[in-house]
């Protein structure tokens, strides 16, 4: 009887430790999980690594992207303008394009450069 009692407190002492454990502190973004890393790089949000550049040695943000972008769409020739508008993981782009510029080749061109170096955005381009 007495082992009995024994053993059955030792199991509720460690029942309770163990339970103990499962406690925790919120985080910054009121989460218990300490191991949260909010936005970590999906659907183009990244506060996870911030400070970590892209294949092109840029940080991470939409201003750098985008102008980044714009110098690879000025190469291109037979754009005139170019506007781009990101939005989570997508990126689009409307193109003016120059007098006497073939609008499916210049559109073709285009997606195939941004595409080529940006490829964390789903690229569509529309040639106005």
């Amino acid at each position: 009887m007495r082992v009995k009692s024994a053993l059955l407190g030792a199991i509720a002492l460690m029942t309770a430790i163990s339970l103990s454990a499962c406690g925790g502190n919120k985080d910054a973004t009121n989460n218990y999980n300490s191991n949260s890393y909010g936005h970590d790089g999906y659907m183009g949000l990244s506060n996870s690594n911030p400070n970590l550049p892209n294949r092109n040695g840029q940080f991470l943000n939409y201003d750098d992207d985008g102008d980044f972008a714009q110098r690879q769409l000025a190469k291109v020739s037979g754009v005139d303008k170019a506007n781009i508008t990101i939005q989570g993981p997508d990126m689009n782009v409307s193109i003016t394009p120059k007098r006497g510029v073939n609008r499916e080749q210049l559109r073709a061109r285009a997606l195939k450069v941004l595409r080529d170096n940006m490829p964390r955005y789903h690229v569509s381009v529309r040639v106005k």
